[in-house]
């Protein structure tokens, strides 16, 4: 068995687990040793699907059963291996395809939008309940599409995310429900009817940077390049239809700022080359460190770094905000050297210049003579190039759906 055709069967008995119950077990076992043959099995000779299927339904095992009970099994049975009714295979495939790009862009949009509003939440503040629950209701909606959809694929790899994608949610399942969303025996998830006793840490914690959305964002990425999309999704809140907002906003509030990501690219590199020549010369003959020179380089820096930051993470580029995220821990692990340096990184990811009175040349150099600075500018390059590919591939921050294709898997089909 293939680990293709075994991610479809856990995808599918799953999803009829909860509708079959117990009785589901051993039919499991008749179609897994009739399909792919069983030394015990007087059904082993059989390779076609169709032909186990009804030899299957003849069989003692089946043939006195009701006949509600025989076109439930038949019905299961095609689901699982992927059996089509009077269907061409080859538009079967191209239309699931298509239908689960669609809802993996959705479910990443959703998953974006959700992550966002979790980031703007503080751990001891108040939850809006109303606003949480008309996010996390269409990351349910989205979500729940991407899963149905993903049990109807013939690709191996798709098939093989669809399970890393619900084994994550098991995973996430106790955080979710301190979230008020519960997980399924289908793998399905349900928004709870009463929201009231919801902490706002609890839905950080859960939704925000680094947790569950992240992860679904990472697998549904993978599942739309797999599919043929670009991997850049547009955020929304408005149900499993993913429609955004207009003029180029989504409903999310996110807007496609290529232009401007692109200007601010090229003045934060400037900043970066500034600074670390003004630490590389320190100490020479030429170069006396004045408090006052430091101040206005590395200030200038901060600012142009601050508003780069910022402006990512407007963007409703998913590419781009994981570049954000990068650069954002690059910086930190530097902040001691920072400190030296009077630089401090914020919670919020943006540097503040304090106190320099006891800062020295030997700190501004260990500081920035260093590759911080050229990590800057590989990240301001990184985000350049996705900003100036996704316009000029066609990609439209006004539609969910709307894709640019390329070549291959953007990431590790294993990953």
């Amino acid at each position: 068995m293939t680990v293709g055709n075994q991610a479809r069967i856990q995808l599918g008995m799953a999803k009829a687990q909860a509708k079959y119950g117990s009785t589901l077990d051993s039919l499991y076992g008749s179609m897994l040793a009739n399909k792919y043959g069983n030394i015990n099995s007087s059904y082993g000779k059989y390779s076609s699907s169709t032909d186990t299927l009804n030899d299957l339904l003849k069989s003692n095992m089946l043939k006195n059963k009701s006949d509600e009970f025989r076109s439930q099994f038949s019905d299961l049975y095609k689901s699982i291996f992927g059996i089509k009714d009077n269907d061409s295979s080859s538009e079967s495939s191209f239309s699931t395809a298509q239908s689960i790009k669609t809802a993996s862009a959705n479910a990443g949009g959703a998953a974006e939008s959700i992550k966002d509003f979790a980031n703007s939440l503080k751990y001891s503040g108040e939850l809006d309940v109303d606003a949480y629950r008309k996010q996390a209701q269409s990351f349910v909606d989205n979500y729940n599409a991407m899963v149905d959809k993903l049990a109807d694929s013939d690709n191996q790899n798709v098939l093989q995310k669809g399970v890393l994608t619900v084994n994550s949610t098991k995973v996430y399942s106790n955080a979710l429900r301190r979230a008020g969303i519960t997980v399924g025996s289908d793998n399905k998830l349900t928004l709870m009817d009463d929201l009231s006793n919801i902490k706002a840490s609890d839905v950080k914690s859960t939704f925000g940077s680094g947790g569950y959305s992240d992860k679904i964002i990472q697998k549904a990425r993978q599942i739309n390049t797999l599919t043929g999309g670009s991997g850049l999704f547009s955020k929304n809140v408005s149900g499993s239809t993913g429609t955004t907002g207009t003029s180029g906003t989504t409903s999310s509030g996110a807007a496609d700022n290529s232009g401007t990501l692109k200007n601010m690219t090229e003045a934060v590199k400037d900043a970066a080359t500034a600074l670390k020549s003004y630490a590389h010369g320190l100490g020479s003959d030429d170069v006396e460190f004045v408090t006052s020179d430091f101040t206005n380089t590395a200030q200038e820096f901060i600012d142009k770094y601050n508003s780069f930051i910022d402006e990512m993470a407007k963007s409703d580029k998913s590419a781009v905000q994981d570049k954000n995220s990068a650069l954002q821990s690059t910086m930190r692990s530097y902040s001691f050297a920072l400190q030296r340096a009077g630089i401090s990184v914020g919670k919020d990811g943006k540097l503040t210049l304090g106190d320099i009175s006891k800062v020295t040349a030997e700190d501004v150099k260990y500081a920035f003579d260093n590759s911080l600075l050229d990590k800057v500018g590989q990240k301001a390059d990184q985000v350049n190039s996705l900003v100036g590919s996704a316009s000029a591939m066609g990609y439209s921050a006004n539609s969910t759906a709307s894709y640019a294709y390329n070549v291959g898997a953007l990431f590790s089909v294993y990953a």
